[in-house]
């Protein structure tokens, strides 16, 4: 599945323009997305003229969604993912995500790595959602999940497949609540009865398996549960005829599309250090801060030292910031990467100050180092971005430095990487977040970085070098 999302769309009934954009900010966008807060169709005042509400719904059941007829409001908003869904299409979009007025931002938003474990039949993409066949559903990857029968539909991705599925179905001849209806599309609901009428062959449902979207309506506060019933609605007899895209009426919505640009403005804290110390607290691992080095330090190989060095809230910090720039690979004459300097980041100064803070004096315990050459260290450090289809490897080489460090920003969400030093037959790939790799860097310690198989590989480099190399 592809990551670029190209539009996003808000379907809204009665919440304040700023209160969306307020919630809008606070998320973490890995791009640029334009969106379009859309006016959504009141179920209480709409008249069935290209739509028809089910008339077969109501069932003798135990479940108070079903054993009634459905409501006017869980029309409006069937109908209004339907609009939000044909706007996309028409506008030819691939894929776009689509959020109901009530969601409730985690602030993050899925890596685009993340999308590479989607397969390319995918036709909706859950950010969040209630499994209710979850001892039935399978991993397919680690963050993603082949989803099932599931309720809650506030926040999900549409692709040009699932467009296509939906709009050609019957579901405007037979509306039901749409967190009804995508199971009855997927042919997982336990209403048989939906499934035959709205099964679509192939449709396939997939949900990552963190919930960056949650809800702030429940049933008790509900516009679809507390509006008066409206009873002038004419029943559908039909039973999954063949059926094509309707002719629905051109919306008179004045569509203002507003770019991210002024959305986007969330407050780094890795990048605050007006408190140092709490800095250190929050982002350095404890045994590093402490000099705890003989119990924080492993030697997989002669004087190749590993040792926690960050946190995962730094990890995760660091990569949402990298991937806000445009990746580079043409620094380096001989052995180029992808990268991103952090100077480039705002962390330059930051970084080189953590170096002789913490790393200088662990690299003087493992090296016995002396002399004033090294009572500063300067630095060139980056954030290197490894994948399949851009660059997997790094060949060998020896590093222009007194001493290197690379730190593991995502151990455990790529397939292979590490980095090998064949003198020693030696490759280091840390299985955990925030791994730090110490080694000499000019000679002595050729190296090179294996290739990355599936997902993304991030690290930070640092080449470190005494007074005597600068």
């Amino acid at each position: 599945m592809k990551s670029k999302i190209d539009f996003v769309y808000v379907i809204n009934l009665n919440t304040s323009m700023d209160e969306i954009k307020g919630r809008l900010k606070k998320i973490y966008w890995k791009q640029n997305i334009p969106y379009y807060i859309m006016p959504a169709i009141n179920g209480w005042e709409a008249k069935p003229d290209y739509w028809k509400p089910a008339d077969w719904w109501k069932i003798e059941s135990d479940n108070d969604w079903w054993n009634r007829d459905v409501k006017p409001g869980e029309c409006g908003v069937c109908l209004s993912h339907l609009k939000a869904i044909k706007a996309a299409y028409d506008a030819d979009f691939e894929q776009v995500l689509i959020l109901e007025e009530d969601f409730n931002p985690s602030g993050d938003f899925p890596d685009p790595n993340m999308f590479l474990e989607v397969p390319n039949d995918c036709s909706i993409l859950f950010l969040d959602r209630n499994p209710l066949w979850p001892d039935r559903e399978k991993k397919i990857g680690t963050h993603t999940t082949e989803a099932l029968y599931s309720y809650n539909a506030h926040s999900y991705i549409i692709t040009r497949k699932g467009m296509e599925e939906i709009l050609s179905s019957n579901i405007y001849q037979n509306v039901i609540t749409f967190d009804e209806a995508l199971p009855a599309f997927n042919s997982t609901s336990d209403r048989q009865d939906a499934v035959d009428i709205l099964g679509i062959d192939g449709f396939k449902q997939y949900a990552f398996d963190y919930r960056y979207f949650t809800q702030l309506s429940d049933k008790n506060t509900s516009q679809t549960e507390n509006n008066p019933k409206i009873t002038n609605m004419a029943p559908n007899k039909s039973k999954k005829p063949k059926y094509t895209i309707p002719n629905i009426p051109e919306s008179k919505d004045k569509v203002e599309i507003v770019t991210f640009e002024d959305v986007n403005d969330k407050k780094w804290n890795i990048l605050d250090t007006s408190d140092w110390d709490s800095w250190c607290k929050k982002y350095i691992h404890p045994l590093v801060l402490n000099k705890e080095y003989d119990l924080a330090i492993d030697e997989p190989a002669p004087h190749v030292y590993t040792f926690p060095l960050f946190t995962k809230e730094f990890c995760k910090e660091i990569i949402e910031l990298s991937e806000t720039k445009e990746w580079t690979n043409d620094r380096h004459e001989f052995y180029p990467t992808t990268d991103n300097l952090l100077e480039v980041l705002g962390m330059d100064k930051i970084y080189n100050r953590l170096i002789n803070d913490h790393i200088k004096p662990l690299a003087v315990n493992r090296f016995w180092l002396e002399g004033k050459s090294w009572d500063y260290l300067a630095d060139e450090s980056f954030v290197i971005r490894y994948k399949p289809e851009e660059q997997s490897h790094l060949s060998l080489h020896h590093d222009h430095s007194s001493f290197t460090t690379l730190v593991n920003l995502n151990s455990g969400e790529f397939k292979g990487g590490g980095t090998y030093f064949p003198k020693y037959k030696c490759l280091v790939n840390p299985k955990e977040i925030g791994m730090c790799t110490l080694h000499p860097g000019n000679i002595t310690h050729k190296h090179g970085a294996r290739p990355v198989t599936e997902g993304i590989r991030y690290v930070v480099v640092s080449f470190i070098k005494n007074s005597d190399l600068q």
